[in-house]
């Protein structure tokens, strides 16, 4: 619910660009709060650090930049595609990979109950292609998204429909690099645990290099946009202390989400990895539905349409019941 409700603050921005936000919340939820995070923590994992070799945290920066590919194409598509249809596309691409990936590449075996696994991550993806059928049907009919995300300027131009979904489909298969890093990296998580240290705080080791990863790129990119169309000035000219107290909120509901999946996958009694993750995503994108419904992205739709968008949701309840018992 925090990661889902991380992209909801973008829609009350006072001008700023999509480019402002993205170089915001890059700072706020990548840098600040983990690094800050990370120095509080530092005498208990200063000695964990050390012994690590340099080339698993490029490893964990690598994987980190390709999550902020994913990101950025992400943030691109919630204008484009709207919140309730990204989340539908873009993170059931990201679930089946996150779940599928870490067994085809061997670091992870199948799960203790397969049959639950395998029909929760097929109800995933029927539910989600509901949704986003759904969402097709709200465009078609014209639906007034006025004050919605799409209101933010873009740094690109507006691209026709398939071509934005081919940018959610590949934005996806980049972000399941979150979950793939802390299941190809569970012997540090577990190595610290042994050591006494929270389960809530030992994913840090991995969260910390990704966040620089994925940081590097968002600020990257988005410094040359907001370059390109001439607006770095925006940050302190354009109702800073508004915009900057929605990236803080931003920042604050991306880097919680981190803290809590890391508590939740790596505590006692936690299941694999990879139905962590699935179960993760499904209700991300659940509470992702539920606050476009709530924010009225839904407003004015046909019977039609509702009734899909709720068979949707009723699927994607079904899955989260499915990976549970997995």
């Amino acid at each position: 619910m925090s990661a889902a409700a991380f992209a909801f603050p973008m829609r009350y921005f006072r001008g700023w660009r999509w480019e402002h936000v993205w170089i915001g919340q890059a700072l706020t939820s990548n840098l600040v709060l983990p690094m800050a995070t990370l120095l509080l923590m530092w005498p208990m994992f200063r000695p964990h650090l050390a012994v690590v070799p340099a080339e698993r945290y490029l490893e964990i920066v690598l994987l980190g930049m390709t999550w902020g590919v994913g990101g950025i194409g992400y943030g691109l598509s919630l204008v484009l595609l709207g919140l309730s249809f990204t989340y539908s596309v873009l993170f059931s691409v990201t679930t089946i990979c996150g779940a599928v990936l870490p067994m085809w590449i061997g670091v992870r075996t199948r799960p203790a109950h397969l049959v639950p696994f395998l029909l929760g991550l097929g109800l995933c993806v029927f539910g989600t292609l509901a949704v986003a059928i759904a969402a097709a049907w709200r465009s078609r009919e014209r639906v007034d998204l006025s004050g919605q995300i799409g209101s933010l300027s873009m740094p690109v131009p507006r691209i026709p429909y398939l071509a934005a979904l081919g940018l959610a489909l590949a934005a996806g298969a980049c972000s399941s690099a979150m979950g793939l890093a802390l299941v190809l990296n569970e012997s540090l998580v577990n190595g610290l645990l042994k050591s006494g240290i929270s389960a809530g705080i030992a994913p840090l080791i991995v969260w910390v290099p990704l966040d620089i990863g994925s940081g590097t790129i968002a600020l990257a990119y988005g410094l040359w946009c907001a370059r390109r169309s001439s607006s770095l000035h925006s940050f302190y000219r354009r109702s800073p202390w508004w915009n900057w107290s929605l990236v803080f909120l931003m920042g604050a509901l991306g880097f919680g989400a981190l803290l809590l999946y890391g508590l939740g996958s790596s505590t006692d009694g936690h299941p694999s990895k990879n139905v962590a993750w699935a179960t993760y995503m499904t209700f991300f994108i659940l509470s992702g539905n539920a606050i476009g419904l709530l924010s009225r992205e839904w407003m004015n739709c046909s019977r039609r349409t509702m009734l899909l968008l709720l068979t949707g949701i009723g699927l994607l309840l079904g899955a989260i019941g499915s990976l549970g018992l997995a």
